[in-house]
């Protein structure tokens, strides 16, 4: 009886065709064709294999979904396109600032040819990538350089690099702060070369603190924005004015790590005023050094804005060739900053399109999404994110649809809508949703919470 079934076996493994003769049949065409014909054999090979220990019978279908899927499987990208119904407009792990499709096709013209990123168009000789943002950046922020770096962080570090390295910086322990990835503003400090030298308390730090720390081996004062929390109750910070008169009368630069990127005033939408990037400027900050994701609303990349002497530096330090950004941020950046010089960034930057959008006009889209399902609309709070406003939200409008809140997540996020549940309740921002969304979410909507009868 065991002779039989090893005979069955091998009668098996012999009927399977050989690999040239399945790569020519007719069904194997569109994956040659889609992923070359080397690449093919390669997974085909793996499948026969797999058949082979098995003992299992070849069928030319199968094999061929199996080997499409192996294919696909390992020739994509996991990353994908997601909704964002979370009530998060700024949100880190959904990719921070979506970009608009003007803003992308103004930045395409440069990206999907050759650009002069490193030529000088008039002269005819070669130019620094880093000079292309100084005319617009003086505009719109008066400081008299700019260049980027791959985010803020690394703006940071290069600045204090290129201004502080072996000698002292004078930082608040209140601005010692953790940022997103368990980063640190102390390791970014010691990592650019600087020292530490704390100044002040937690929740109280005076300018007379700062200047008791400064000595000939301090090189900078930084000030670093509490974006991502907030201390609240005892505390006292020095106003940017006296610090700046503190470092002019030391004759050492004063630099802020910004971080959010603050262009414009967000009191129009309901936030709390702060300081902008041209205010900061205006007032005697040397640098400011700023994400381009978060607040000015393009793709990830840090803006260090400020004096030409201590950017003329920053140009030449070793680190940055390390961590310089190519033509597609420089172009998506600028692209979005001629936004805010054109005082048309409420129409080309998704974040500010959705802050500056009406509760009826969010109510409106609410009612036409439900429409024929059993979902109810809300009044909701939406939060910018990014760590920009921690402790602040806006009213907004939500969808909340009846259900089990956890299995509905769930169901949800299997059709890439990142929802949120509040009050055990499963509930879609409609305030986070671009145009494009509307349809899918709408779709999602008929079918999760059909209409009862």
């Amino acid at each position: 009886m065991a002779k039989a079934a090893v005979r069955a076996g091998d009668s098996v493994l012999r009927a399977i065709p050989s690999v040239e003769r399945i790569l020519s049949a007719p069904a194997f065409a569109p994956l040659v064709d889609a992923f070359g014909r080397e690449r093919v054999k390669e997974h085909l090979a793996d499948h026969l294999a797999s058949l082979r220990a098995s003992r299992a019978a070849y069928d030319e279908m199968d094999a061929r979904d199996a080997v499409g899927a192996s294919l696909a499987s390992a020739t994509s990208s996991t990353l994908r396109r997601v909704i964002n119904a979370s009530g998060v407009i700024i949100h880190t792990n959904l990719g921070r600032a979506p970009i608009d499709d003007v803003i992308w096709s103004e930045a395409a013209e440069i990206v999907t040819g050759y650009s002069n990123l490193e030529l000088d168009l008039d002269r005819g000789e070669r130019s620094a990538r880093d000079e292309h943002l100084t005319s617009l950046c003086r505009a719109l922020f008066g400081c008299e350089a700019a260049v980027l770096t791959n985010n803020n962080a690394a703006g940071t570090m290069l600045t204090l690099a290129a201004v502080a390295a072996g000698r002292e910086v004078l930082v608040s322990r209140g601005e010692l702060v953790e940022i997103g990835g368990a980063f640190r503003v102390p390791d970014v400090i010691q990592q650019g070369g600087a020292k530490l030298r704390e100044v002040g308390t937690t929740n109280r730090t005076r300018t007379r603190d700062y200047a008791g720390a400064i000595a000939k081996k301090t090189a900078a004062i930084l000030r670093v924005h509490r974006s991502n929390f907030d201390i609240v109750g005892f505390t006292e910070t020095p106003p940017i004015a006296e610090l700046v008169a503190l470092a002019r009368s030391k004759k050492i630069p004063l630099l802020y790590d910004e971080g959010s990127g603050r262009v414009v005033d967000l009191a129009k939408y309901g936030f709390a005023s702060g300081a902008t990037i041209r205010e900061l400027i205006a007032s005697g900050v040397d640098v400011v050094t700023c994400s381009t994701d978060k607040l000015i609303g393009a793709t990830q990349g840090g803006l260090i804005a400020g004096s030409e002497t201590i950017i003329a530096k920053i140009r030449k330090h070793p680190l940055m060739r390390a961590l310089r950004v190519g033509k597609e941020t420089y172009a998506v950046v600028a692209a979005t900053l001629r936004a805010f010089a054109t005082e048309k960034h409420e129409e080309r930057v998704p974040i500010y399109r959705m802050l500056a959008t009406s509760l009826d006009a969010l109510r409106a889209r609410a009612e036409s999404l439900t429409r024929g399902t059993s979902a109810n609309v809300i009044e909701s709070r939406c939060a910018l994110g990014g760590g920009t406003t921690p402790t602040e939200t806006i009213p907004s409008i939500a969808i909340e649809v009846p259900g089990n809140a956890s299995a509905l997540y769930a169901r949800f996020l299997r059709e890439q809508i990142v929802g949120r549940i509040v009050d055990d309740c499963f509930t879609l921002e409609v305030r986070t949703l671009l145009g494009q969304d509307l349809p899918l979410c709408q779709k999602a909507l008929s079918e999760f919470a059909p209409a009862t009868r």
